[in-house]
């Protein structure tokens, strides 16, 4: 299909309506053949007993014409057609409508968190009632043999039973909702029942805030990181120093030179074309708060990774034989290793030979090994010689300041028109972790005023408890 071909969408609510025009024709499909099998049931049924256990004996007993089943999916697949599929077809519209710059809420989220076709899926079935009750009486139907309650919003086992085509994928699926990263955990998901005693009859619905999101006409893609972002994250330290997280920044969160963003995808790429080959050992050089973690962060969600860290500045001299000695058994993912001037600098705490080794080590198998310095010259020249790269992440200029202020306000928040981030991003030289903490004491002691808007008084008053100042014009 080329480019020339694709028509794009014109807005997310055109989107949105294609994606229904295909559930609908998926449900319809499910009601059809429901309603078949409760004829059949009915005509080899001699009294109610045999059609409350029909469940038992469908598929076993052959009836006229072909055996029926108790369930949606085929026993085999049909085989592949040779043209385009609905699937390919639709994602060259999604991809054409972001080359026009139109913002598709439902994708956007889905490339965010890098959701399987199942879970966007799960996510449409539980949006489609909020637009047209329709859905929800078609979901009640196709329930109700199963349970006696009016359900408008779909069950685990619809999901599976509508959206899987075999045993293989019912089980990928099922495991997906279960998981400690689902769409549940994350919060993009809630149960309604989550009492019942089995994962398959419980209901599900989108809480309002996605249901927003996921409605709006104009999608801002910003939104993401603190629609999903706090309830997403997973971090649970595996010992007292390393810590493990799910990380979901994506190259846009990242406010930075684009010289500087396009050096952090290739490097992204080159791990990701050489994932059997072997590792490779960075230096991620920059003052404090500049996104060092934060460009860490960005590389694992683009290679769909998790993160492991360890700030070697936190550790007790006397553990550090034990950390190396722990870091030599492999880490899913990516490993950062922040302070590292604590190991390679000139007053290193550890033999150079135990760090000669480990470096070798890490290099023999796959993976990213990032290390992380304020300085550069905090490293002893020696070790700078045998990493595969060194990046440096300056200070963010007067434009990235201020894009950094509105990226660090929580969605919602209202700014008195007084506050002037242009004015605040010019007179205000601060790093980007500086300004993250910054706007949230300033949100905090707004919240604790009650007032209804973020004023330049409430920045003042954060700036002052940080030994700061707002200059005057």
């Amino acid at each position: 299909m080329s480019n020339e071909s694709v028509t794009p969408f014109a807005d997310n609510w055109a989107y949105l309506k294609s994606e229904l025009n295909w559930l609908d024709r998926l449900l319809m499909l499910a009601v059809s053949r429901q309603r078949q099998d409760v004829k059949e049931v009915d005509r080899i049924a001699k009294h109610s007993g045999e059609r409350a256990t029909s469940h038992w004996w469908k598929g076993i007993i052959t009836l006229e014409g072909p055996s029926g089943y108790d369930e949606h999916r085929k026993p085999a697949a049909r085989p592949p057609s040779s043209k385009t599929s609905y699937s390919q077809q639709l994602e060259a519209r999604i991809q054409a409508s972001y080359q026009q710059g139109v913002s598709l809420a439902l994708p956007l989220l889905r490339d965010h968190l890098h959701l399987s076709l199942f879970e966007k899926n799960v996510i449409l079935l539980a949006l489609a009632p909020e637009i047209n009750r329709r859905f929800g009486r078609l979901y009640s139907y196709l329930q109700r043999q199963d349970d006696d309650a009016d359900w408008d919003l779909p069950s685990v086992d619809l999901c599976l039973k509508l959206l899987c085509r075999n045993d293989q994928e019912w089980q990928r699926a099922r495991e997906q909702l279960s998981s400690p990263n689902s769409l549940i955990e994350r919060g993009i998901l809630e149960w309604i029942d989550a009492s019942e005693t089995t994962l398959l009859s419980r209901h599900m619905r989108l809480p309002d805030i996605v249901t927003s999101y996921l409605l709006a006409q104009q999608p801002d893609p910003d939104d993401l990181v603190h629609l999903v972002q706090p309830l997403e994250v997973e971090a649970a330290p595996v010992v007292d120093w390393l810590i493990h997280e799910r990380p979901t920044q994506p190259w846009r969160s990242l406010i930075v030179p684009e010289t500087l963003l396009a050096n952090l995808k290739a490097l992204s790429q080159t791990v990701k074309v050489n994932s059997e080959g072997p590792g490779k050992i960075v230096l991620l050089v920059g003052e404090p708060g500049t996104g060092k973690t934060s460009a860490a962060r960005a590389i694992a969600h683009a290679l769909s990774s998790s993160l492991a860290w360890v700030d070697l500045a936190t550790l007790p001299e006397a553990t550090n034989d034990s950390v190396l000695n722990q870091l030599y058994q492999p880490v899913p993912g990516i490993l950062l290793v922040k302070s590292a001037q604590h190991w390679f600098g000139r007053n290193p705490v550890l033999e150079a030979a135990h760090l000669q080794h480990w470096l070798q080590t890490q290099r023999s198998q796959p993976g990213l090994t990032l290390l992380t310095v304020h300085h550069l010259q905090s490293i002893k020249p020696s070790w700078r010689q045998q990493l595969d790269g060194v990046i440096t992440i300056p200070r963010p200029d007067e434009v990235a300041r201020r894009k950094l202020w509105k990226q660090a306000l929580p969605t919602g928040t209202t700014v008195d028109r007084k506050l002037k981030w242009t004015q605040v991003a010019q007179q205000l030289e601060l790093s980007g972790g500086e300004i993250v903490a910054i706007a949230a004491t300033a949100v905090s002691l707004a919240q604790a005023a009650k007032s209804p808007s973020l004023t330049l008084e409430h920045l003042q008053q954060a700036l002052a408890l940080r030994n700061l100042e707002f200059p005057s014009p």
